[in-house]
């Protein structure tokens, strides 16, 4: 359906009010439309990526800058989106109680990672029946294409959602039916251009604006509306990401190839790469952490690179540097490479050009062949939930606008611990099976201190409106509405009660999609689904 304003949604009742368009909105909204449901999609955001509003961050090493992990337009976060595709494990969803199965997950693992710009893989991303790390798993990576373009055609047909702009939505309207039961009957949204608020109507309302707007959004209703919502004590709290970095450098033995370790373009959509991720979780390791190959980096000669330093040396003349080298190793160093690595980069070079002019992804992020075999050795890992990690807010809530919050944000030394566990266990299991030599940059002593001091994220925002079984620990049942509240739904990765080792877009989409079914199959009564 075409862009509506606000005064032509004001005057209809929709099946369906999604808040938020990023990859949970679009989907949830996209499937309930080819449902045949009517649906609003609303953005306070244009056509155009902007930033959204900040917040008071207690650290700003370990919590990125919300200019840098939010924005406000059609497609939401997407815009920012590195592409990953990988699903949670079944022992994610055992070890921390998640109150679904994972069948009922994985059911839409397939058609979110098309729906994102992968494709379907054709066998197991990892091999979870095995007690040690899988060598042979796999990542995907999706075209590049923001999802409001890829989706352009079901958006722009007139059975599709309509679509409101630069609004936002202040609250939700909450009544208490004379059974007692309390349910949502639509948003309060107000135009970026005007400051009257005005009321839409819908009989489902889902919240998709992504973890810390979810938390911000919610966080204002409960405390406008206290009897209603005030048993929701889990909101905001076991706020959770990711550990990501790099401590080490992995050196492929000679007789393996680090062909599939770089993305390899799909006939089906998106590409794939081989990476390492650990299956189990024994008492002596206690973690969940995969990893991958990573180029060294350019300016450091090490790499033995002659690609990387012909790169190097072409950066510093381009920049008018000359060969003085004030950040990297001496000019002459990387001169040695591109004589010494020759052969190696000849043959390399056909795919380095392939990925530079690959029409499906911008700035491919290439594996180079290079004489040592040597390259960085990645790391992205779970981060516990933990109550000192909240979303809170700092300032009055007042009427029809979004308060002030504050993130109390940080890693802890045992989720560092478990890191470097989990390189350990990595690397006698890379030993092993002669396939690489780990080469850590620290003493042992100093491992978990350079773990967190480069461990950042803000960009994954899980676990504060997680699902339970019940209020009392939980915010959204396995459905994702609300606890107690009828109308009311949550999609994104704040609903997750954990975050395991997978980037969340995969698995956001997934759920988006299960909630849609689950929508569409529920029976409609005067409390709505």
């Amino acid at each position: 359906m075409p862009f509506i304003d606000l005064d032509r949604a004001s005057t209809r009742t929709y099946d369906a009010c999604v808040i938020g368009s990023g990859p949970a909105g679009m989907a949830v909204a996209v499937s309930l439309s080819q449902k045949g449901q009517s649906v609003l999609l609303i953005d306070a955001g244009g056509t155009v990526p902007t930033p959204g509003p900040a917040a008071n961050l207690s650290s700003q090493q370990s919590h990125a800058p919300l200019c840098q992990t939010n924005c406000r337009a059609l497609g939401g976060t997407s815009w920012m989106w590195g592409g990953r595709i990988m699903p949670l494990l079944k022992r994610d969803f055992v070890q921390m109680n998640w109150p679904l199965t994972y069948d009922s997950y994985a059911a839409y693992l397939d058609e979110a990672a098309a729906f994102l710009g992968g494709s379907t893989l054709g066998r197991p991303f990892v091999r979870e029946d095995i007690d040690r790390i899988d060598c042979n798993a796999v990542e995907m990576l999706a075209a590049d294409l923001p999802i409001a373009q890829r989706h352009a055609k079901v958006l722009d047909a007139q059975d599709g959602p309509a679509i409101l702009l630069s609004v936002v939505a202040t609250g939700l309207n909450l009544v208490t039916d004379p059974d007692g039961r309390v349910r949502c009957i639509g948003p309060r949204v107000r135009s970026l251009s005007n400051e009257a608020a005005v009321d839409l109507v819908a009989r489902t309302t889902i919240v998709a604006c992504g973890g810390v707007e979810t938390a911000r959004l919610l966080l204002a209703v409960q405390t406008r509306n206290p009897n209603e919502l005030g048993h929701l004590k889990a909101l905001g709290r076991g706020y959770c990401g990711h550990l990501t970095g790099s401590i080490a450098q992995m050196v492929l033995r000679k007789s393996v190839r680090p062909d599939g370790f770089g993305w390899v373009s799909r006939v089906q959509g998106g590409f794939t790469r081989q990476v390492f991720r650990m299956t189990q979780t024994e008492p002596a390791s206690g973690a969940n952490v995969f990893f991958w190959a990573r180029n060294c980096p350019i300016e450091d000669a090490a790499h033995g690179s002659g690609i990387q330093s012909l790169k190097y040396i072409l950066r510093r003349l381009r920049d008018g540097r000359g060969s003085a080298s004030e950040t990297g190793s001496p000019v002459l160093r990387h001169l040695v490479n591109v004589v010494r690595d020759a052969p190696t980069s000849l043959k390399a070079l056909p795919g380095v050009l392939r990925s530079k002019f690959n029409r499906s992804r911008q700035h491919l992020d290439h594996l180079i062949a290079n004489g040592a075999n040597a390259y960085r050795l990645c790391y992205h890992a779970e981060q516990s939930p933990s109550d000192t990690n909240f979303i809170a807010l700092s300032g009055p809530v007042l009427p029809d606008q979004l308060p002030d919050i504050k993130i109390s944000y940080a890693f802890s030394k045992a989720d560092a611990e478990a890191v470097l566990r989990g390189h350990e266990a990595l690397v006698k299991e890379l030993v092993a099976s002669n396939v690489a030599d780990v080469i850590y940059d620290e003493p042992i002593a100093r491992r978990v201190d350079a773990i967190l001091k480069t461990a950042s994220d803000g960009f994954h925002q899980i676990g504060i409106a997680r699902m339970g079984k019940n209020a009392a620990d939980s915010v959204v049942d396995q459905h994702c509405k609300l606890h107690g509240v009828s109308g009311i739904y949550v999609a994104g990765s704040s609903i997750f009660p954990s975050s395991g080792a997978a980037p969340p877009t995969q698995s956001i989409v997934a759920f988006a999609l299960r909630l849609a079914d689950h929508l569409t199959r529920a029976p409609v009564s005067s409390g709505g689904p």
